[in-house]
């Protein structure tokens, strides 16, 4: 093996991201793995030097105090936020000051690394030095597509995060640091290449599709091929190309399951062992375009959704039923029909994926009751999931999933139509549920019977929220401390209000609502002895009546500890007002580095990097958005705000 002998992944990318440290934060920890595959080394070696890439005139110098660790592993990605390698696997093989020299960040490794050329590579890294540079509010190091999950990392612009007992991560990533990996020879025999378009099993990929791969280092050309049963190229015969895209001569069938092979080609030969994946092609026009062709569905006894149907809006054309009041672009609906078995039920549209040449999953769904000729709305959603109420048994209802979005847009989904169990016993606030003991735990496994009684509780100024299920308790002085979580996986999204005097004369004590769906809010009173104090935990929207869903409260007594107080501060700042029309506030813009929003889907909308204490928002439609605000301290805050 020479000295000059070098492995080069990912060359020519010049995307963005957190690999294999972040620049745009104080401090942080990644780790990549780099299957046995990808590396194709001739054979085991030593490890002598690593190169990562970034633009010449990105600037590192907040960012240069780096430790390296390389190892081995048997995984090929990571499961979870906190699945990090341990230490003990890895072997600190660099720590110093690195430069970036005309756009190459070089390391050589004081003592060789010995890779066994069987196991996956774990190259890891920390970023030691305080402050962050800007570059244009982006991250500097560059990255390529890679396997899904194959980067972990964490950052934070206040802590050094340890390797020996990482925090969890903030994100896992399907990319890797654009590396070349010294010591080691290349196979003559190039790998296999890493498909990035279509997805593995991915469905409603369009005619015409362009497939792209990852560019395989020692690749003269590469080979596809493309059949419609597993193994065959019926469709597509080994057609050799020399970049790293393909788009097939003629247009693939609708509704069609295609199998799809790429292999490279180099000086040794072919790439063997390669795998397939399937995807599947855009269906024909959807058969329930029109009211009178709605689909039935099937009504769910409860809310577990155990009978779902298949939906797309791709290819549908426009009912020429007006949306009014609904809001949206009804350009593509489609129809589907259920008979209420209740006086609520519970739509839900689940799985929602873009399916048109905008990436986009803004599905929107409108209500009727009448017929096909003699339509009446009666409930409207943006939401993928609400609560249907003032249904009549046995009667029929037709209900419309449409883009909200125009040409362009589309999606596919399927729906449920579910079932809520009765109110709970402490669904109004004169049978709450008394606490006596503390701690006090309850879990309201039936919260999605709550019924919003006489309507929003709305005491407290500009706080208002869902009247959900209730409980209480007797102040003695001392302060109480309430908290609500959720099981994993939720999305319900609780506000806790509190309050004192009756239930017939409420008055407002606080309120929180601090996370966003899914996320645990706590709240402390200072209480007065003798004192009947009323909980309210309800969806937390003052102006939709929204489901609850199943949550644990849990009641205890005493000062918070320093270090949970010190995790509620990050959530002191606000956003006002909310309702807004055209301008939202920001309290403390001095902690805030960046802003992002999104629409109720998750779909995001827009970023703000260094913002000011205004934001303005005034191009967007009415409706809920969730502002989350990335401080300079490395947290994040969730606030929904509501455009007037």
């Amino acid at each position: 093996m020479t000295l000059s002998a070098q492995i080069s992944l990912g060359a020519g990318s010049t995307n963005l991201g957190v690999a294999p440290v972040s620049t745009y934060y104080g401090y942080s920890y990644v780790q990549q793995i780099f299957t046995k595959q990808e590396i194709n080394a001739n054979a085991a070696g030593n490890i002598t030097g690593l190169k990562f890439y970034l633009d010449p005139s990105a600037t590192i110098a907040n960012s240069s105090q780096w430790v390296i660790y390389l190892g081995m592993t048997t995984k090929s990605s990571f499961a979870s936020d906190s699945d990090w390698i341990p230490s003990t696997q890895l072997t600190q093989v660099f720590s110093g000051t690195v430069t970036n020299a005309n756009g190459v960040i070089s390391i050589t490794l004081p003592t060789p690394f010995a890779y066994n050329n069987s196991s996956n590579l774990v190259v890891a890294a920390e970023e030691n030095s305080a402050g962050y540079d800007s570059n244009n509010s982006q991250e500097a190091m560059y990255v390529y597509p890679g396997a899904q999950n194959s980067t972990l990392w964490y950052r934070n612009d206040y802590t050094d995060p340890d390797p020996a007992s990482p925090p969890a991560g903030n994100e896992r990533a399907n990319y890797k640091s654009v590396i070349t990996i010294e010591g080691l020879a290349p196979n003559p025999i190039p790998a296999c290449p890493v498909v990035i378009y279509p997805d593995a099993n991915a469905g409603f990929i369009p005619l015409t599709p362009t497939i792209t791969w990852g560019n395989v280092s020692g690749a003269t050309s590469y080979k596809v091929s493309i059949g419609t049963t597993p193994g065959a190229t019926n469709v597509v015969n080994q057609a050799s190309v020399t970049t790293n895209s393909f788009t097939p001569s003629a247009p693939l069938a609708t509704g069609t399951n295609y199998y799809l092979k790429v292999t490279a080609v180099g000086s040794g030969g072919e790439s063997a062992g390669c795998s397939e994946r399937m995807f599947s092609t855009v269906p024909p026009p959807p058969s329930n375009d029109e009211c009178a062709a709605a689909i039935t569905l099937t009504v769910n006894p409860d809310l577990n959704c155990g009978a779902v149907t298949s939906g797309y809006t791709l290819g549908a054309t426009d009912s020429n039923v007006d949306p009014a009041p609904c809001y949206g672009t009804a350009d593509d609906d489609v129809w589907f029909k259920f008979t209420a078995t209740a006086t609520r039920h519970r739509i839900s549209l689940l799985n929602v994926v873009s399916t048109g040449t905008t990436v986009d999953t803004d599905t929107y769904f409108q209500v009727f009751s009448g017929g096909c000729g003699a339509l009446t709305s009666v409930f409207c959603s943006d939401p993928t999931s609400a609560m249907v109420s003032g249904l009549t048994v046995g009667q029929t209802y037709w209900v419309r999933v449409y883009s909200y979005f125009g040409a362009g847009n589309s999606q596919g989904f399927d729906i449920c139509i579910g079932t809520p169990p009765p109110p709970p016993a402490n669904d109004d606030c004169s049978g709450a549920l008394t606490a006596t003991a503390f701690p006090y735990t309850y879990t309201q496994n039936d919260a999605a019977g709550a019924t919003n009684n006489g309507g929003f509780v709305t005491v407290c100024t500009n706080s208002g929220m869902n009247d959900g299920t209730w409980f209480k308790f007797t102040g003695d002085g001392d302060t109480y401390n309430i908290t609500v979580t959720m099981p994993s996986g939720s999305t319900f999204d609780p506000k806790i209000g509190v309050f004192s005097g009756s239930c017939s004369s409420l008055a407002c004590v606080d309120t929180r609502d601090n996370a966003a769906g899914g996320g645990t809010e706590t709240i402390s009173i200072p209480t007065t002895a003798g004192t009947v104090y009323y909980v309210n935990v309800g969806q937390y929207s003052d102006y939709i009546d929204e489901p609850e869903d199943v949550f644990t409260i849990n009641m205890t007594k005493g000062v918070l500890a320093v270090s949970d107080v010190k995790a509620d501060l990050k959530n002191t700042i606000k956003l006002y007002p909310n309702p807004f029309s055209d301008v939202l506030n920001i309290s403390d813009v001095a902690k805030v580095k960046s802003v992002s929003v999104s629409d109720i889907s998750g779909r995001l909308l827009k970023t703000i990097d260094n913002p000011s204490s205004e934001l303005h928002l005034g191009e967007l439609k009415q409706g809920v958005y969730m502002v989350t605000l990335s401080m300079k301290d490395g947290s994040r805050q969730t606030v929904k705000a509501i455009k007037k």
